[in-house]
């Protein structure tokens, strides 16, 4: 049995997210739309969007739709559709990378 990695999580949780914003783009480009202009109004002038915008994307964002993916993606890994040591190499160098970018003294 495999458990998530939490890199496995995040790449799921990423995957998932682009998913949602597919599946709401045309109501986030009409969001988009209305705060064409505006600065502070954005607040109240784009209300409803904003809402119709977020409530859009927490329909296709749900811990259901999360597992899943987690059931698909541990399917796809029994399958030998997922390259699991591509995804630990990309992972450690995602760390490495930060390492040096959290060094002392780098801003």
């Amino acid at each position: 049995m495999h458990i998530l990695t939490r890199a496995e999580e995040e790449v799921l949780f990423k995957e998932m997210k682009a998913n949602a914003l597919k599946k709401c783009d045309p109501i986030v480009k009409e969001f988009v739309e209305c705060t064409h202009g505006k600065t502070v109004s954005v607040l109240w002038a784009c209300r409803a969007q904003h809402k119709a915008m977020n409530n859009c994307l927490m329909e296709y964002t749900t811990q259901a739709d999360m597992d899943k993916l987690k059931i698909q993606y541990l399917n796809d890994l029994a399958d030998g559709k997922v390259d699991h040591a591509k995804l630990q190499k990309e992972q450690k160098e995602k760390e490495a990378k930060m390492k040096k970018g959290s060094a002392p003294g780098v801003h």
